[in-house]
């Protein structure tokens, strides 16, 4: 299968599951007039509240920081355009931050990856805020389901920042003739007609470098009256300086902006605007590489598979103009971590046909690849990546198949874009593969030497090439019957490793000879738990086959308030038949951890994820 089409499926499979969750949710809530792919700010903020009110344990809501009125007031801000003076947003304010990470996973906070994604700087960008919810929703819709999703969350936090200028929002959006674009400070332009910063100018990263920012308070990229002065920056730079490793940062980031971070960094950002179909990565000050090109440029080309959007940073043909104080460049230079910048879709207003049949499949899918490589994108983005991946178990036997390819996806851009055809293999993807390692319901940064790992076969005998096809067979007798989750990664010759790889694969596994194994239903009601004191029904749930029984949560381990009810056995209902049941109660189905590292066996209960609990909780059968 061809690296295109193989992204095409992917985009499918992941899109046409996740939108048939949200196109549900978006007629609950206000959208903007015209437009029913877009929630409204106030409809979007209601529907992120309900989704973190229905996913406690993956999702949190933070106030970062105030907007301009809301710390402020309206003195001095007096907007007439067309003869129609605006009304102000009453009180303005709070910016919110959501934190999407299972917060039960085994990695704490300290530990995991930080992806930070911010939307709505310039608030005349209407797809921006959607898309961004959309990654949210397919984060959590996706967790437990999605093997690729469920690691991701399991060892990051996405912290996504949809309205970064709301009390513009408001504006743009009650007044969508207006175009506005920057914050509502009045500050220095008569008339009220042009007023405001944009914040997108005025980070403090070249800031005042008028070749790409203006001076003039009544021109849109008006730089604002210092660097950080207004509160919607000070916001998104307050918590970055949270987020993102104090030790990596340079002390003099303008001084020292010709010095490479190095391939250690951990961290991602990515800033969504609209338009123009293109990836922005630093510099962007002027039409200059980077001290960090070659990883950026990898970024960027591998991004390019998922969109086909131009590349505009510096020494690229693409390069359009100079942009200064801007956030991409502020966050690699000053935070020390890797910086995207979409230019999504062909206009600030998009048509709901373009966003939902273009600008969602095509940029979905690519940002759930760089929350994969969040914790360490400088490396990972340099190593080879895993498709095609097939796992099954099978007459007791794990069979997994894949293909490994260090140039597929960096290359991509010279069958997509006229300026690359010509060019030759990009650097970090000429490499050839050297191994291709299988973890079983461990991910490969937490293997240690004498944990189980398994090499893969190169098809063709021979490790040569910058792509293999890759198989493995292995027993699968010394693993208890149930869910797992296979994880792959990819080496190339440089010892560089790729991006993690996961599907989840159901055992099922066969009695010895003269042995009768425990029916399914038969083991739910023999295994017992202990929690809070109380016994517990033990009952597993998963995608692969039919539920014997099912279990409903609330609260959470974590906080010590979790409680499970066995609320019924049914054979033939399915995974999500069994989520709406207990969604119908306002409860959840119960998670992987809670529930499903207890498998039964015909001597009791088999722990594979919780060491604290022992066999002696459990009842023989």
């Amino acid at each position: 299968m061809n690296n295109l089409l193989f992204l095409a499926l992917l985009t499918l499979l992941r899109g046409s599951r996740v939108n048939a969750a949200i196109s549900l949710s978006l007629q609950a809530y206000e959208k903007i007039g015209g437009r029913e792919c877009f929630r409204s700010l106030n409809g979007m903020m209601q529907s992120m509240k309900d989704l973190a009110a229905k996913y406690p344990h993956l999702m949190t809501i933070n106030t970062i920081g105030e907007s301009y009125i809301k710390k402020y007031g309206t003195s001095g801000i007096n907007i007439t355009k067309y003869d129609v003076t605006y009304e102000l947003p009453p009180g303005g304010y709070d910016i919110l931050a959501f934190n999407i990470t299972a917060s039960n996973s085994t990695r704490q906070s300290p530990d995991k990856g930080k992806m930070l994604i911010a939307s709505r700087v310039h608030a005349r960008e209407w797809a921006t805020a959607e898309l961004n919810a959309r990654f949210i929703e397919a984060l959590v819709e996706g967790y437990e389901s999605d093997a690729d999703i469920t690691s991701i969350l399991e060892r990051n936090e996405i912290h996504a920042i949809l309205y970064v200028n709301p009390d513009g929002t408001y504006i743009a959006e009650k007044y969508p003739r207006s175009m506005w674009r920057k914050n509502l400070n009045p500050v220095g332009c008569d008339g009220g007609s042009g007023g405001g910063v944009d914040i997108n100018r005025n980070f403090d990263f070249m800031w005042g470098d008028t070749r790409g920012s203006n001076a003039d308070p009544c021109k849109l990229t008006y730089h604002g009256p210092s660097a950080n002065s207004e509160p919607e920056t000070q916001a998104l730079v307050d918590y970055a300086m949270k987020l993102f490793p104090e030790g990596q940062r340079k002390k003099k980031p303008e001084k020292q902006k010709d010095e490479a971070f190095g391939e250690e960094i951990s961290g991602f950002y990515a800033d969504i605007h609209a338009f123009g179909r293109e990836l922005y990565y630093p510099w962007g000050f002027d039409d200059i590489k980077s001290p960090d090109d070659e990883a950026f440029q990898a970024m960027g080309r591998k991004l390019h598979s998922f969109n086909s959007y131009r590349l505009w940073s510096g020494a690229q043909p693409h390069y359009r103009y100079p942009v200064t104080g801007v956030a991409s460049d502020y966050m690699y230079a000053n935070m020390g971590v890797a910086s995207m910048l979409y230019e999504i879709g062909s206009r600030f207003h998009q048509p709901c046909a373009e966003f939902e049949d273009e600008v969602v499949p095509k940029n979905l899918p690519s940002l759930i690849y760089a929350a994969k490589i969040a914790h360490k994108p400088f490396s990972l983005i340099k190593g080879p990546d895993v498709f095609e991946l097939d796992a099954r178990h099978d007459n007791g036997e794990l069979r997994v198949s894949a293909t490994a390819s260090d140039g597929k996806m960096v290359n991509a851009i010279q069958i997509s874009s006229e300026e690359f055809k010509n060019s030759s293999d990009y650097p970090t993807g000429s490499q050839v593969i050297k191994a291709v390692y299988v973890y079983l319901d461990q991910h490969p940064d937490d293997w240690q030497e004498g944990d189980i790992r398994w090499d893969m076969d190169a098809i063709d005998g021979n490790w040569d090439t910058n792509e293999e096809s890759v198989r493995l067979t292995v027993s699968t007798k010394d693993f208890p019957s149930g869910k797992h989750i296979v994880h792959l990664q990819a080496i190339d010759s440089l010892g560089y490793a790729g991006p993690v790889s996961s599907v989840f694969v159901n055992f099922v596994q066969e009695s010895a000879p003269g042995t009768t194994s425990p029916s399914f239903h038969q083991a739910a009601k023999g295994c017992l738990k202990r929690l809070n004191n109380e016994q517990v029904d033990l009952c597993l749930a998963n995608e692969h086959t039919s539920i014997i029984a099912i279990n409903c949560c609330s609260g959470s381990q974590q906080n010590g308030d979790l409680t499970c009810s066995r609320t019924g056995c049914k054979q033939t209902m399915s995974y999500d038949e069994a989520k709406a049941h207990c969604e119908s109660m306002s409860m959840r189905l119960c998670t992987t951890a809670e529930l499903e590292a207890r498998v039964c066996c015909g001597k009791g209960c088999y722990f594979n994820k919780l060491p604290t609990w022992t066999s002696d909780m459990c009842e023989e059968i």
